[in-house]
């Protein structure tokens, strides 16, 4: 049996002793920002008009032009002076607001650049009699997020094609005798490379202006959609694509790439990690460098493999040549492997935090179709550097020598057909908020009726509307043990509590014959205890308390 060489146990070492630091010492990560509290409360009638409406969140967020809009109960806009500074949102409204019920709706962009909307109802005086739904033009991105996915896809795919080949064309293929229209073909490969993705990299700026916007496909051609403000960090990978892969372009013609242009190409590569979901985690400034080392060995991988099926059929006639450059490559893959698997262990399982949202979230599905390809990919890595690079070295004959060089380029076209298909899911990843999905509003909380007794002859009812967000109508009905609505004297008392927080007393009001309804905005997910006290008399509020399930 052979042995397996010691450098190969050294990267299984690295690899699995960063998957246990990893795994013991990462806890769960956030995910996009989560309205936590409004002022004034949903729902809440005051005895005047407020100068101010502030919305607190759980992470700072920014906003987006027009993303916080005051409207009356017929509908009209009210004026409003919006601000955005770390976590709260604040609104300075003018004087002299007229009796009656006020919408005020919300956008904003959380720190892993995904949009989250809601809108906040408060009364001044009374309850209007008849509130008209504000026109707020379209809040749904529609197909923006998967023709994102498939940009992006296509610039991670072409982004490291052209980085890698840089350097195997400067580097891993240096002093290698290349025929020149080899040399030629690979060059023309690299541009090309360049080109599509400082194109991607410009169609991704509109788009992405569109989706925090949330003004569908339609809106892309809205010059607003440019503002430097919503897009700026795209505004850059956009920049150094064109900086960085320009220079690549011009260097792949030399006969030696100056070092400068090689660390403007590598900025080039790792413009991605700037904007990514990694900046919206602790601690950021290392995960950040993580997500470039990762891009980095992911370039310098798919570039070799590129570089290897242009040039290998051309060495094959010479043996020293092809064992010389497949040997170079092969030593310096064994470093790649241990780089991805280290940077994405711990990249993926300080976003994702657990097992469980492994599989419960798109996310986390998507990750785990990347880490079956990366298998495949290794086992095929592994067949090439132990079976296949070997019987090129081999003294067997010039005949299989070629034969096995031919081997080895299919495989090698294997390898690279399957790293360009995980750059297409990882494509998707950047457009699938870890945690939850984004939409045009707060996260889906899904819940059914819950039924529990008060005193002896007493029974309440709990719903939660179906409708998406955080932000719910909970309904209440009090009724007498054969389910027939009462009619009450007052309204019960609803609070709600969770572990973590107590929003306490919910202000609600009468909606039918022993009916009554409250807009809540819960702060987050997870199981809720909905406590309701039912007035039946001076002496007597028998108390029943039910839990609800928020997803």
């Amino acid at each position: 049996m052979r042995r397996v060489p010691a450098y190969v146990l050294a990267v299984l070492a690295t690899v699995m002793t960063a998957v246990l630091m990893v795994l013991g010492t990462a806890g769960p990560a956030s995910a996009h920002a989560t309205l936590v509290s409004t002022d004034p409360a949903e729902g809440t009638v005051l005895p005047e008009a407020p100068g101010r409406v502030t919305f607190t969140f759980d992470e700072p967020v920014q906003l987006v032009p027009d993303g916080l809009l005051a409207f009356d109960a017929q509908g009209r806009r009210v004026e409003l002076d919006a601000s955005a500074r770390g976590v709260e949102v604040t609104g300075r409204l003018s004087g002299g607001l007229d009796d009656g019920t006020y919408v005020v709706t919300w956008r904003v962009v959380s720190a892993d650049g995904h949009p989250i909307a809601g809108s906040l109802t408060f009364h001044v005086g009374a309850p209007s009699p008849k509130v008209v739904a504000p026109q707020t033009g379209p809040a749904d991105p529609g197909a923006v997020p998967t023709v994102q996915g498939i940009v992006h896809g296509l610039d991670y795919a072409a982004l490291l094609l052209a980085g890698g080949l840089a350097v195997f064309l400067g580097w891993t293929a240096r002093g290698v005798r290349l025929p020149d229209e080899v040399r030629r073909r690979a060059v023309r490969v690299l541009r090309g490379s360049c080109g599509v993705a400082v194109l991607a990299a410009a169609v991704a700026v509109p788009l992405a202006g569109a989706y925090q916007l949330g003004s569908g496909l339609g809106g892309t051609l809205d010059p607003s959609v440019l503002d430097p403000a919503l897009v700026q960090d795209d505004l850059l990978v956009l920049a150094l694509h064109v900086l960085g892969l320009g220079v690549a372009a011009w260097a792949a013609g030399r006969s030696r790439s100056p070092l400068g242009a090689d660390l403007l190409t590598a900025l080039a590569v790792w413009s991605p990690a700037l904007v990514g979901h990694t900046r919206a985690y602790e601690p950021s400034t290392l995960l950040v460098v993580t997500d470039a080392l990762h891009l980095t060995a992911g370039a310098v991988w798919l570039g070799g493999l590129a570089g290897l099926a242009l040039v290998l059929s051309a060495v094959a006639g010479r043996p020293k040549d092809a064992a010389d450059l497949l040997s170079r490559f092969s030593a310096l893959a064994a470093g790649l492997l241990a780089a991805l698997a280290v940077t994405g262990v711990l990249t993926g399982w300080r976003i994702v935090g657990s097992w469980s949202r492994l599989v419960e979230e798109t996310y986390g599905r998507l990750l785990l179709v990347k880490i079956a390809l990366v298998v495949v990919i290794i086992a095929i890595a592994a067949y090439n550097r132990f079976g296949l690079v070997p019987r090129v070295a081999r003294d067997g004959g010039h005949e299989q020598r070629r034969l096995a060089a031919g081997l080895v380029r299919r495989t090698v076209l294997a390898e690279a057909t399957l790293l360009v298909a995980v750059l297409g899911v990882t494509g998707f990843l950047t457009q699938k908020p870890p945690g939850g999905e984004a939409s045009s509003g707060p996260r889906t909380a899904d819940t059914g009726v819950v039924t529990g007794v008060a005193g002896e002859d007493l029974k309440v009812l709990a719903v939660l509307d179906p409708g998406p967000g955080l932000q719910r109508r909970l309904i209440v009905q009090v009724q007498d043990l054969a389910g027939d609505p009462l009619d009450l004297g007052a309204a019960p008392a609803v609070a709600l509590r969770s572990d973590s927080v107590d929003l306490g007393t919910v202000p609600v009001s009468p909606s039918g014959a022993g009916t009554y309804a409250a807009d809540v905005v819960f702060p987050h997910t997870g199981a809720w205890e909905l406590q309701v006290s039912v007035r039946v008399d001076t002496f007597t509020s028998p108390v029943t308390t039910v839990d609800l399930k928020v997803r």
